[in-house]
This record gives structure tokens, sequence and C-alpha cells, in this order.
């Protein structure tokens, strides 16, 4: 058994020496640096010499012509030169010319394709050498690294390791290297990664920086999995640090990033090393397609913040130029999609700095004849919208060149939108309609069409479904069910009750769970607090006796109504500034940020004049707010639109750049900027917009992004979400997300049955649509007649509920239809006919009009409100993985008819939820809490480390007796609370809230 630190090291590299390419040498006395090793130089002079020898016999003589016994030193000097300016990995890539000798190469790498025997030579020239207890500093000469690696002779990594046996692990590995390890060391500096092992973890840097040092987690999971018969790190020695990985990873991987400031132009550098996620995805995604070839969908989960960019920009660059065995290139083109209309700026850059020959990479942001030459040329990387290939089906028809061509698309973000008409058209764009027949004709079930528009409506279909030339790469922190069913990787499992079913996974997985673990990003729910709000309508003179509106409609406007009252906008707003100045300002060196998320554009609108004018009146204009939306906007009462142009001063019209400035500090927003937004200094959220699924997720997540070392928490201030459902929403994507099983394509024929039933429109209709539109494929002139006939002739003799019913079954179709035919496996062209003839039909159906009940607004008036703290801490999730589960239903649905009320009974139900007694709260400020604050049995509750739901006990109890020791004042509050559960929790909660607050001013609670 290994139980000193020295024997841990004997283990790994034992390994090393025992592998291809490998030699060892032992410095423990010291014996190899004042040898073989140039300290001077940093570089093993005998390895060089034999390398250079061994690929490069010309340039060899030549230095001995010129530097006779000095060969090696001559090299190894200029390379030392070099090295501070150009840095080892652009030596080792691109070599560089010595005076009197040309051109030299340091290392050989493998090829792409032609590894004839030659090259191979070459390759196998290389050598690799592990050092252990290397004395690296001459200033220091005692001190040695536990294992250092060199390639060719000059210094690569090096690694500290901790034996767990000892009672030391990889921190104190980290330590080492932050107090015994100089930044700035020539020697330290020279090597491009140093890892801190230990027995079951391990962590890296690519940058010292003496106590400053950060490290990254390079771990397979949270916790490394067990190994049989192995240490649960022997994945670094045995996988990573071999010599074809290195190789690999020195040629495709290591990656010198630059960043410049835009505010002062300066740029800076840092130097990537994958994580172990990024590394193990791509490699396994390369190894994958070489085995299967094209045609494959993978899905990648990985976690927000998890460096999604450069593993995108890692994969699209080796697909690029990914060989068969028999040397034949896999793929023509890598086509890298986001559904945003403005190009993801991060993500271009990110992989146009990959690019190692000028023009591999060309970004499509003008028009579509961009992205049709980019495709006629054979452009090796296009980054392109998803709407671009829509426009080029539509209105081009697409390019005629591209017969037997392979592309891989690498989906950015990938939700519901590349399971719809976008994702069909970019596959049509990408295929030949020969392409297409020669797919179908493949299929013995298809070989009896011989009708024309069956024949072109099966190519349409076909061109919906997995194509044999084309690959996709979906990538996404939240998959959806539909995502997860067209890109997730299908198996068959069998329940426990014995039911066979089909469970959707991702290919690769990086969960939330372990980049917050990590600190890649940060928890945001760690400080989250909620609102809840308390209001009284009444109805005024204008409301006439007895008048009803739908139910849930008047409810919703209603609720609208108090939202945008200007009250309510003013006193969240007063709570955001007042917790931004007391709360926020100073976090993250006093430069952090917040958002304000609102739940439409007129919130916005409303939110930046009551923020413009409550930051000039109260806190002396110490910073400005920003607004983002779209388009116009209209206020009551307000005859000119607002615009975003016209509320942002004149020097913010990039938002993006504008919020980077320090002056700018808060961002209100209405959906713009909820997602695909990274902004490092954004600090706090003030969310008072209802939220629900992956939108918790992705709107909350603006916040996770690790900014300065000074950016160590988030806060959450949300005026309409519960914990509780916030909670719900991110526990679906906090660890692995799998769908439970796949959607049955029976429902689309029950679907397809429901609109039938409706007898809108006859089958000779249909036909008569499918030979002008497909076969002829006629102007809209002349198939407007048809949809105009059958809209007045039939549509509009229905009820108003049974036009509702239709074209709610039609949009159900349609909707359906779009996903459902990507996954199935067979072509009936009768669903596409039906698909294309509903969906134009569903353009000619008169909109139902907006029946809110707008008048009722007049009718109401807001009579009291009051904002309520109601949670106020971190929301728990659990570590498990989800399972998500399908819809169910066969497709079948009945109608319902929409509710009436009476205006005062809603008014009255929305009183009672949201109504708190407003004297009763001022009794209890003035008579309960005082009571509360001299039980001295309470307070010696909270003294102690009771658990919480004791503690809530006791003040229960303590708060009853409070009241009832003052029956008279509290009759009325007595008699509700036994009556109504809610109330009483209500004012419980309040009531313990402000005794907290008491509490804590005295500084009294644990």
């Amino acid at each position: 058994m290994s139980l000193k630190e020295k024997d841990f090291e004997t283990v790994i590299f034992d390994a090393l020496c025992g592998s291809p390419l490998y030699i060892g040498q032992d410095d423990t006395n010291g014996s190899y640096t004042q040898g073989d090793y140039s300290q001077e130089y940093h570089c093993d002079l005998k390895l060089l010499a034999a390398y250079l020898q061994q690929t490069q016999p010309q340039a060899w003589s030549k230095l001995q012509k010129h530097y006779p016994g000095m060969e090696a030193a001559a090299v190894a000097s200029e390379v030392s030169k070099l090295r501070t300016k150009r840095g080892l990995l652009n030596l080792l890539r691109e070599g560089f010319s010595l005076a009197g000798v040309g051109k030299l190469e340091l290392v050989t790498f493998k090829p792409a394709t032609g590894f004839n025997a030659a090259h191979k030579e070459r390759y196998e020239a290389n050598r690799f050498a592990v050092v252990r207890q290397f004395h690296f500093s001459t200033e220091r000469p005692h001190d040695s690294i536990d294992l250092v690696i060199l390639i060719n002779g000059l210094p690569l990594l090096t690694m500290e390791l901790k034996n767990e046996f000892t009672g030391k692990t990889w921190q104190h590995a980290e330590q080492q290297y932050r107090k015994d390890r100089s930044a700035n060391d020539s020697f330290l500096k020279a090597c491009v990664v140093h890892f801190a092992v230990d027995n079951t973890s391990i962590s890296m840097t690519t940058k010292l920086e003496n106590g400053k040092t950060r490290f990254l987690p390079f771990n397979r999971d949270l916790k490394n999995p067990p190994i049989k018969d192995n240490f649960a790190t022997a994945y670094l020695w045995e996988e990573v640090l071999r010599a074809d990985s290195l190789l690999d990873l020195l040629q495709n991987y290591l990656h010198l990033e630059e960043k410049k400031d835009e505010e002062t132009g300066k740029v800076s550098t840092s130097l990537i090393f994958p994580r172990y996620h990024q590394l193990d995805c791509v490699r396994d995604l390369l190894r994958e397609v070489r085995k299967v070839g094209t045609g494959e969908n993978y899905l990648i989960q990985h976690s927000a913040g998890s460096g999604k960019s450069n593993t995108i920009a890692w994969l699209a660059h080796q697909l690029a130029n990914l060989f068969t065995e028999d040397s034949q290139l896999i793929f023509d083109s890598v086509i890298i999609i986001t559904d945003r209309q403005v190009l993801d700026k991060q993500l271009q850059e990110t992989v146009k700095q990959f690019e190692k020959t000028a023009g591999v990479v060309q970004k499509i942001d003008k028009n579509t004849k961009q992205l049709v030459k980019a495709l006629q040329d054979g452009a090796k990387i296009i980054v392109c919208t998803l709407q671009k290939f829509s426009w080029m089906r539509n209105v081009l028809g697409g390019p005629k060149e591209l017969a037997g061509k392979k592309f891989a698309l690498i989906v950015d973000e990938a939700h519901s939108s590349q399971s719809g008409e976008g994702a069909k058209d970019l596959k049509l764009v990408l295929t030949t309609p020969e392409a297409l027949k020669a797919i179908i004709a493949e299929d013995e079930e298809n070989k009896e069409w011989t009708d024309p528009v069956a024949e072109e409506l099966a190519q349409i279909m076909k061109g919906r479904q997995k194509l044999p030339h084309l690959s996709f790469f979906a990538f996404t922190a939240t998959p959806k069910t539909k995502t997860l069913e067209v890109f997730g990787k299908a198996k068959q499992v069998v329940t426990p009750e014995g039911v066979k079913k089909v469970e959707h996974k991702p290919y690769h997985t990086y969960t939330m769970r372990q980049a917050i673990a990590e600190s890649f990003i940060l928890d945001v729910l760690q400080s989250y607090t909620t609102y809840s709000t308390y209001f009284e309508l009444l109805e005024n003179e204008k409301a006439p006796p007895g008048y009803e509106v739908e139910s849930a409609k008047g409810r919703r406007l209603l609720m609208k109504h108090v939202g945008k009252h200007p009250h309510t906008i003013e006193s969240k707003a007063k709570i955001m500034l007042d917790h931004f100045f007391s709360k926020t300002v100073n976090k993250i060196g006093g430069e952090s940020k917040a958002m304000v998320v609102t739940s439409s554009r007129a919130h916005a609108v409303l939110y930046k004049q009551a923020f413009d004018k409550l930051l000039k009146d109260d806190y002396a204009g110490q910073t400005k707010a920003l607004v983002a939306f779209s388009a116009k906007v209209m206020i009551k009462g307000h005859d000119d639109p607002y615009t975003e142009e016209s509320m942002n001063p004149t020097d913010a019209k990039d938002i993006r750049s504008a919020f980077k400035k320090q002056k700018y500090r808060i961002l209100i927003v209405a959906n713009k900027f909820q997602t695909g937004f990274d902004q490092p200094l954004l600090h706090t959220m003030y969310v008072d917009k209802k939220l629900g699924g992956v939108a918790t997720v992705q709107t909350l997540s603006r916040l996770n992004r690790k900014g300065p070392p000074a950016k160590q928490d988030t806060m959450v201030l949300d005026f309409v979400n519960k914990q509780e459902a916030i909670e719900k929403d991110f526990q679906d994507y906090y660890g692995e997300t799998s769908l439970d099983r796949g959607t049955d394509p029976q429902k689309l024929y029950n679907m397809k049955f429901e609109v039938e039933a409706h007898g809108v429109f006859t089958p000779e209709e249909l036909e008569e649509f499918a030979r002008l539109f497909v076969i002829e494929k006629a102007p809209g002139k002349k198939i407007s007649p048809l949809f105009t006939k059958i809209v007045q002739s039939r549509f509009a003799k229905l009820t108003e509920e049974k036009q509702e019913e239709f074209r709610e079954s039609v949009r159900r179709y349609v909707g359906q239809y779009s996903f459902v035919s990507q996954i199935i496996t067979w072509i009936d062209p009768a669903l596409e006919k039906f698909y294309l003839f509903t969906k134009l039909m569903l353009k000619y159906l008169p909109l139902k009009k907006d029946s809110l009940p707008e008048e009722i607004l007049d009718m109401v008036d807001m009579d009291k409100f009051r904002l309520q703290e109601q949670e106020n801490g971190s929301i728990v999730l659990n570590p498990g993985d989800i399972e998500l589960e399908n819809t169910s239903g066969d497709g079948h649905k009945g109608g319902k008819q929409p509710d009436k009320e009476k205006l005062e009974v809603i008014v009255d139900e929305l009183n009672k939820r949201f109504h708190f007694d407003f004297e009763d709260r001022d009794k209890v400020m003035k008579i309960v809490i005082p009571k509360l604050a001299k039980d001295e049995g309470l307070i010696a509750a909270f003294l102690t480390n009771n658990i919480e739901s004791l503690r809530k006990q006791k003040f229960a109890d303590s708060l009853e007796n409070a009241f009832i020791s003052s029956a008279g004042d509290f009759y009325a509050v007595l008699n509700r609370m036994s009556k109504e559960p809610d109330f009483k929790r209500l004012l419980t909660e309040f009531a313990l809230s402000e005794f907290r607050k008491g509490l804590s001013e005295r500084g009294q609670e644990e």
C-alpha cells in the first residue's frame, strides 16, 4: 500500500516512464539539473539535440557548421529569448528561424490526414521526459518540484503531489504553489500548466500569481469516481498526460485568449487549458463521429458559465478537420447556429480566435447571399443565425451546388426553436432534391408511391427528419422535453413494473451542481428574498350593478392594474433603490451592478421614469439607470410612444457597451437581456415578473458569472414569485436532465381528426391546395381565393365558441406536427399535406378580438397597498438528477366555456386573497411586538441553537398568548385567526419578521 508521498510519486513516475515516447529522469540528488539540463536556458540539451538530429538532419548539419560543439545550446539560447516574447505554445506550433540554419521545428504533431511512414517516424522521435524531484531554482537550490514533464527538452508542466494517507491533500499542494513558488521564477513562467494532485482530486492553473493564484478543478465529476485497483486520479497520468494526449492538447486545445477593455483599449492575454469536462466532451464526440459517421444527433447539457463558447470552438475547429481512418474528410463544412437575431458576439470572437489559418472562420452577419457563397465555396466553419436559413429556403430556394456534401451543425442554446420550421428549412437548404429522393428510395415502404404530390410532400417531410449527411451537436444548460427528444440519446429501458419505454438523455453532461461546487459559477439562490403584495380594491360609481366579466380575464386585468399603478411602481422602486444603496452599492469593490426584470415593456417604461425621478431626488444622481425593450410602447394618458432610444442617454445606443461604464449601474429590462447576456459585475436582481420553467433558470443565471475576485455572492429580491416555485424550476436543471419517455406519434392522427371533425373544409379543397401549392407552386393570388372561400362560407357561420375550438385545434396540430415530424422514422405525405394546408389556413382565420374587459379598469380604484418581506434566505436544491415527464394524452381535447362572474365578486375575491388588515398591522407593531420583546423565554429560544421549526413553534405560542392578553384590542384578529389559516400564517410571519428585526438590531439572535 502506498502510504508516503514519495510512494504516490513513484506510481505516477513509473506509469509515465512505461508509456510510449516517455523516458524518466531522477533529480533527487540534483544530478539531472546539474548535468544534461541547462538551468540557464531551461532546456534538456541532450533531449533537444537527439530530436533535432533525428527529425531535421539538414538543419543539424548547418548547426554543426555554424555552432560547432554548441548546436543544442545555440537553439536553446534562442528559444529562451523567444519564449518570453512569443510564448512556448507559439514556438511549439510555429517553430522559428535561426540565422544561418533556417526554419527549425521543436515538436512534430500528427497531421489530420496523410500520416505516412516518414511523418510517423518524425512523430515518434518526439521525446517526453518525466523528472522526479526537479530542482528548478538556482536561487533556492534545495527546493524541488515533485514531478516535471518536458517535451523534446523544453519544460511543459509541473505537478505537486500529496498522498492523503499522510493527511495532506491537493489543497496543501495549491498552498505550496502560492507560498513556496515565486510567480516570477523564470522556470515556472516557462511552463504552460501546473497541477495540484492527491489520491482523489486534481486542480490546475496556467498562471502563478503567488497568493492570488486561482486554481481550477480538473475532476471527472464533483468527486472523482473510484477506479478499481487504482487511485481515483489515475486518469490524469493514464489518459491526459500520455504523449499522444499532450501533443493533441498542444496542437488543438491550448489557446492564448485575448480580451480587450472597450474603455481603455488595453488588451490582456491568458492561456486557456481545457477543463476536464471540456476535453472529455470534445474528445468523446470526435471518437463517436469517427466510429459512426454522419447523420446522428448529440445533446450536450453544459451548465451556464462552464466555458461553453470554448467547448464549441474546440469542437468546431476539430470537426472541420476530422478524417476517417482511410483519410476521407467527414464534414465539408461546420455550421455554428445561434438562435439569436444578432449573432452572439462572444461566441463569434471565441471561435475566430481559435483560428490558426486566416479565412477558416466566416461569420454571416450581412445578408443571405453571404451565406450562399460560403456554402458553395465550402467554407470550413460558418457562424450564422437560424433565421438566415429560413429566408434562404423561402426566397432564394437554397444553393444548388451542395450535392454529396456533409455538414456538422453546432447549435448554441438548443431549444424548441430548433425543433420547428427553422430547423426544417436549415435541413432542406443543406440537402439537394436528388439526395432526398435517394434517401426516400431506400425505404421499401415508399416504393409504391407514384402520385407526384405525394412524392414532393415526402421530400419535404423527409427534410424534417434525421438526414444521413447532417450531424447536429446541440448545446444547452436547460434542455426542454422537446430538446431532449430531438437531440438526446435514446435508450430503451424496462421499468420495475416490466414496462418497456425509451428514455432520452444528454450525450454529455456538466451539471449546474458541479459548476457551483467547483466555483465556476455562483449559486444565485444563496440569498433570495421574496415580497408579498397586499392591497384592497373598491368599486367606484362607474361600475353598473351586477356587471359581469370573464372571471380569469377580469382577475388578470385587475392584477395588471395593481401592478402598473403609480403607487405600486414607486413603492417597489423605493425598496429596490434602498436595497441597492444599502446592500449592493459597495459589493465587488464598489463596481457592482443590478438588473430590474419587469413583466412587460409598459412596466419597463414606468420603472425607468420612477427610477430616474428617485435617483435624482433622493440619491443625488449617484448612478444612472438604463432601460432595454423592443419597438415602441404606448402608455395610457400619453400621446407619444416611448422607445428605448428616447428614454436612454445619447451615449447609450449600444446598451451592452454602455452598461459596462461605471456611471450606469442599473439596467431595467423587459424580455431583452434575460438570456445570453454576460456581465460579470452584475450582482443583484430585482424581479417583478412571473417566471416559470426554463425562463426562471435563464433569467436568474444572468447573475451567476464569476467576475473579479471580489465577487463572492449575489442577491435576488423577488416581488412576484415564491421560493418554492423557484426551487422547483431550478431543480429540473441542477443535475443531469433526462426525459422519461418519447412522444406518441399517434396523437398526430387524433389531432388531425379533431380538425377535420369541424367540417370547415372538404377533402377536395385540401387536394386542390396540394396541387396549387406543392406541384404548381402557384403564387399567393391563386391560393388566396381558396382560403377566402373556406373562411367566408363555413368558418364565419360557426358560433364564436366553435370558431375558437376550431382555431385552437388547428393551432395544436400545426405546433405538434412541426416537432413530432422530426422524431418519426416513417413518411406519410397525408400528414405533411395536412400540415402545410392548416399552417396557411391558420394565418387566414380571423384573429379573435381581444375581449379583455378593459372597461373595468375605470370601475375600480386601488384603496390600500402594502409590500411585506415574506421569505429571506437561501434556497437549497436536491443534489440528485431529474427525469422530466413527457406530456401524456392521445391528442383529443374537449372544449371548455369560460366562466363569467360579477365584477364585485371578483374584486371581493382578490381583496380576500391579497388583504392584510392595515389597522391590525399597526396594532401588532404598537402593542404585540413590545410584549414579545420582553418575553425572556422566547428570547432565550432564539439565543440558543434550537432548530428553526422549534423556534417558530415557540414564537407562534408566544404570539397567541400576547393576543389573548390584549383580547380587547384583538378580538376580531383572534376570530379571523381561528377561521382563516392563511390570515393566521401571514400575520404570524409578519410578526416573526418584526420580532427578528428587533433582535438583530440589538445583536442578540445567533
